[in-house]
């Protein structure tokens, strides 16, 4: 009687440290298929991002509309990106031999400013900053290239402001400007970078 007890005992533990192992791997993978797909969805992002433009002859060839097509593209697999591993800042073993791969989104926003001022991906971008996986200057700089390219000036004081002439920002906007750094948590700009009337 002493042993039907006991191999159901042992049978029962084996298992149990079964169960356990296997759960404990299952994590570790999950982990590590994690990681993988976050360089894979950047490396895709980045190769169709700089693909188009690393010849520049073929950049050159292809009509505005296609160029502006795989932007696109890019720009919707980045939001994509961003809402499921958030905004990438760390490639854990690969850093060292796909690091690069960390420039993809910043790249990818620089190239459609225009899509950032839909609400969603203002909100989605602001929350990042805001959880400091995003830094707010890079969104600043981000959201001012809309302003200086479509409107022809400057509310977030970036260095796209150099392509305005003069580069100094609008005394009129400083209202506008302080509420939209604040927004993004940044403070003011110094008074020093809007013209004098």
């Amino acid at each position: 009687m002493k042993y039907r007890i006991r191999i159901p005992l042992t049978a029962l533990a084996i298992v149990m440290l079964t169960i356990s192992a296997a759960a404990q791997s299952k994590q570790e993978t999950e982990k590590v298929t994690s990681l993988d797909n976050t360089v894979i969805t950047l490396a895709e992002i980045w190769s169709l991002d700089q693909g188009v433009r690393s010849d520049v002859s073929l950049y050159l060839e292809n009509s505005r509309e296609f160029n502006l097509r795989i932007d696109s593209i890019c720009f919707d697999k980045a939001i994509e990106c961003i809402r499921h591993f958030g905004w990438v800042t760390d490639l854990g073993k690969y850093n060292s031999t796909h690091g690069y791969l960390l420039q993809a989104l910043t790249a990818v926003m620089l190239h459609s400013p225009h899509r950032l001022m839909d609400g969603d991906v203002y909100s989605l971008l602001r929350t990042e900053a805001e959880a400091g996986r995003l830094h707010p200057e890079a969104l600043a700089l981000f959201l001012d290239k809309y302003y200086v390219i479509y409107q022809k000036r400057s509310l977030y004081g970036s260095d796209f402001r150099k392509f305005l002439q003069p580069p100094a920002l609008n005394p009129e906007d400083r209202p506008l400007s302080d509420s939209l750094r604040r927004d993004i948590g940044l403070s003011p700009l110094p008074d020093s970078l809007f013209r004098q009337p």
